[in-house]
């Protein structure tokens, strides 16, 4: 190869920031027209082992992203096994160590592994300062371990962080996808404060931020949340409306959205009595979450099943067992008091002493590592 022919490894290197870029404004399309251009470059780049393992972070994020995204088929865990051989076969320092951590700790929380998950932030906070960034690379790590903070139930951490991000997101009119969605972790915490009503203003104002920058899945993703908000406040009807937009919103681009919808849909439905719906809406979010392997969803569907259509609680077992073993004890905590009323209502004492003891041993694990947190 004549040395004409080869490209230097900076303007490869600099072509692979726009598309982290565009992978960070979730910008599918021009994300997959760079990564394209970066495969044809890079077997003629100058040799450079830093610009190669940058590529190889980034083509894993951006699987992990748009598979997601779009449910395209692969087996996760596979790419995630070859991932890591990335730092046990290479020394990574400084950036390209932050990106391992960080992009791991993706990769665990979109497996609900949550535990897993923040550990990696962690270490990949502690990276974070160890070399120049700017403030967007900043506000999209506290985004990311918002949403973590606010899964585990941890309030005051997922505030923080969320609301830091939005600060510095703000300043910049390209990231309107991702001022909504701290908009969504800040209104997802006002929800467990028991401040639905202060949620729904938020929630509402992420709806016209959705359609003024006309990205469906966050249309969708709006009317999704305000949903669950007007399920909390226990307007079900309303709440039925903006579940069934949310899922005209997903259903013809956004498959991997469905399973949750479809959940939040049929619980609404089994509420007000609609059975016959609720089990269509059952049906259909089982078929999908199997075939996107959303085992999270999966198990939420067994308590559909297990409480409204066939009364068999050893299936709401099941789910809190995964609840369980996979650190969602946020989960465990509404859904135990959600079921304990129900079944008090049906006047099954014993078992609604089961699932208060759920709840309550939810919240003692879920303060523990709150404390674990500030230590």
């Amino acid at each position: 190869m004549s040395n004409e022919s080869i490209i230097p490894y900076d303007l490869v290197a600099t072509k692979m920031n726009f598309w982290y870029t565009s992978l960070k404004n979730n910008w599918p399309d021009k994300a997959e027209k760079i990564k394209k251009e970066i495969e044809q470059e890079i077997d003629i780049m100058e040799e450079n082992q830093d610009v190669l393992i940058y590529y190889s972070l980034l083509e894993f994020r951006h699987k992990l992203q748009l598979d997601y995204l779009y449910s395209r088929p692969g087996d996760l865990d596979s790419r995630f096994k070859e991932f890591k051989e990335l730092r046990e076969t290479r020394n990574l320092e400084g950036m390209l160590e932050y990106y391992y951590h960080f992009f791991s700790g993706m990769y665990h929380f979109r497996q609900k592994e949550l535990i897993h998950a923040l550990n990696f932030y962690r270490k990949a906070e502690n990276q974070l300062n160890s070399f120049d960034c700017d403030e967007l690379e900043k506000a999209e790590f506290y985004f990311k371990i918002a949403e973590v903070y606010y899964h585990m139930k941890q309030t005051y951490f997922s505030m923080n962080y969320a609301s830091r991000a939005f600060e510095i997101y703000e300043k910049y009119d390209t990231y309107g996808e991702r001022r909504v969605h701290c908009q969504f972790v800040i209104t997802g915490n006002l929800i467990d404060q028991m401040y639905p009503d202060k949620a729904l203003v938020s929630l509402h104002k992420a709806l016209e931020e959705s359609k003024r920058i006309h990205s469906g899945h966050l249309i969708g993703s709006s009317h999704l949340n305000i949903g669950i908000c007007y399920n909390q406040l226990e307007e079900l009807e309303k709440s039925s409306k903006h579940l069934e937009a949310a899922l005209e919103a997903y259903r013809n681009e956004y498959p991997s959205f469905l399973p949750k919808t479809l959940f939040n849909l049929s619980f609404v439905l089994a509420k007000l009595r609609k059975l016959a719906d609720a089990e269509n809406a059952y049906l259909e979010g089982i078929e999908l979450a199997k075939k996107n392997k959303n085992y999270d969803s999966l198990a939420k569907f067994k308590m559909i099943k297990g409480l409204y259509l066939s009364f068999d609680l050893d299936l709401v077992r099941e789910a809190f067992k995964f609840f369980r073993e996979n650190g969602m004890f946020a989960d465990m905590e509404d859904y135990g008091v959600i079921i304990a009323k129900f079944l008090e209502k049906k006047e099954k004492v014993y078992d609604a002493l089961e699932f208060y003891r759920n709840a309550i041993d939810a919240r003692v694990q879920i303060q523990r590592s709150g404390l674990l947190n500030e230590s």
